[in-house]
């Protein structure tokens, strides 16, 4: 996915961070069980392939803790298949529901002929990740690749003001990356799903072979309680790339952010 792929242009974390006496417990009012997102990849007018999002019906135990199942797919379709490359891309995590971060994470990744996985265990009382690329340590709640988009729908942005950084960290291939999500403000779009009211933020990337510049990447979020991406940009070498929510089911909220159909 456009908004997932980008995170992992950041810098290592280099700093351990303490290990918590009591695992921690985070209020959740933004997702919930069952919750599937779809959204449609396009480069310009062309369809590129589509992504998903699903939260599992129910929670899942993990060493007695409740878990939830969240699974992410991207695949790319049509001539993208034909003339660039094949994409299977899958993750999975399982999010503790107290504590809100991950317990166990999955990658499996097939992008023409290149293919990769991965495999990590999280270990919050100590701060550790015990993974097939290594074992790391970091702080007691960073988050997975997946994690970290439904770590950061929690945030309370209702006081934010352009300019704002929100950070965060999380593992990914053996590495722990910081993560800073920029706050520009608020905006109204038009998507496929009608117009809505939004957040609109983005992240740090690095300027380099793909992107074109550090601010290439923008993300609209709705501006309700659910926090759901709608819309992601990003200016690329050879272009523009976007990804567009097209469906939604079992969300906690009702998405008051909706203006029209």
């Amino acid at each position: 996915m456009i908004s997932l792929v980008a995170f992992n242009q950041q810098k290592p974390l280099e700093e351990k961070i303490s290990t918590p006496s009591q695992i921690r417990k985070v209020e959740n009012k933004s997702f919930t069980y069952g919750e599937k997102l779809e959204y449609r990849l396009h480069y310009g007018p062309i369809n590129a392939g589509y992504a998903s999002l699903e939260i599992g019906k129910n929670p899942l135990l993990i060493d007695g803790r409740k878990t939830m199942n969240i699974k992410v797919s991207a695949r790319s379709s049509g001539m993208i298949d034909v003339l660039v490359n094949k994409v299977r891309d899958d993750y999975e995590t399982y999010l503790d529901e107290e504590a809100m971060a991950p317990v166990k994470y999955t990658k499996t990744v097939e992008e023409g002929k290149y293919k990769d996985s991965d495999f990590a265990l999280f270990k919050m009382e100590d701060g550790k990740v015990s993974a097939k690329k290594g074992s790391v340590d970091g702080d007691p709640y960073m988050q997975d690749l997946v994690s970290v988009y439904y770590w950061t729908r929690l945030w309370d942005v209702t006081n934010a003001k352009i300019g704002d950084v929100y950070p965060t960290i999380f593992y990914l291939d053996g590495k722990i990356y910081n993560y800073h999500l920029n706050f520009l403000g608020r905006d109204i779009i038009d998507t496929d799903l009608g117009k809505f009211r939004c957040l609109k933020v983005r992240p740090l990337v690095k300027k380099g072979s793909l992107f074109k510049s550090e601010d290439a990447l923008t993300i609209w979020v709705s501006d309700d309680d659910n926090h759901v991406v709608l819309k992601v940009e990003s200016e690329i070498m050879i272009g523009a790339v976007a990804m567009s929510l097209t469906s939604y089911r079992n969300l906690r909220n009702p998405l008051t952010s909706k203006i029209s159909d």
